[in-house]
């Protein structure tokens, strides 16, 4: 009888978790959808002054390969207010929410970085940076994982933080992107292990704005990480 009862039991748990995992795919699949193709994945571009983010959301709303020619002026205090677009991502069309285009002066930090991300919620930080100014950046990345750790209601969507080292047609010929990186030890460190402890998923990616070189990479894997369904 036990046996007979334990084999009854067993078809039973596991006709349920199908239909569990089923439904649970399914409703993964609706909200996949609804963010990529309605509502727009939220997420928002930080960093320090003239790294890049004004370009970066130009590249992105046109679709383009290379930016020769496009110089913006330096985004003044409160930044400019930037309109849900539609983006091909890899092979994928997708309705992105960038909220805000925010400068990168000291100065701007505690006011429109701070607003942007607790209006925003990200599911997504894609946060950019060059070969200059080491000291600059550093404060900057710190300031941004500190916002993190200061402001739980507002990385509770959370997914993804993703570091792009712009510019790398100005610095492959004398630096890789390791010995970039090594100004930032402590700064990973601390990255992977919030990562860990708030399971989102970090990355850092280098490629040039001015070329197009590496970017389109960088961003579908990005974008990619924070969909609810992520792409196989």
């Amino acid at each position: 009888m036990t046996n007979i009862f334990d084999a009854i039991l067993t078809v039973i748990v596991g006709t349920v978790t199908g239909v569990g995992k089923a439904v649970s795919t399914a409703v993964s699949t609706l909200q996949d959808f609804f963010l990529v193709k309605i509502g727009g994945m939220s997420f928002v571009i930080l960093g320090a002054r003239q790294t890049g983010k004004t370009t970066l959301i130009e590249w992105l709303r046109h679709n383009m390969h290379t930016l020769d020619g496009f110089e913006p002026d330096p985004t003044a205090a409160g930044g400019d207010i930037v309109p849900d677009f539609t983006a091909k991502v890899g092979e994928t069309y997708m309705k992105l929410k960038p909220h805000r285009d925010v400068g990168g002066e000291y100065a701007m930090w505690e006011a429109d970085w701070m607003e942007l991300f607790r209006a925003a919620q990200p599911r997504g930080i894609l946060f950019m940076m060059d070969h200059t100014e080491p000291h600059l950046q550093k404060d900057a990345l710190n300031f941004v994982l500190q916002m993190i750790e200061d402001e739980p209601a507002a990385a509770r969507n959370l997914k993804a933080f993703y570091i792009l080292v712009n510019k790398s047609d100005l610095w492959t010929d004398e630096h890789t992107l390791d010995e970039i990186m090594s100004n930032y030890r402590n700064e990973q460190k601390r990255l992977k292990s919030q990562s860990e402890r708030m399971r989102y998923k970090w990355h850092v990616g280098e490629g040039s704005l001015e070329t197009g070189r590496g970017v389109a990479d960088v961003m579908s894997r990005f974008f990619n990480a924070i969909r609810p369904r992520p792409a196989e």
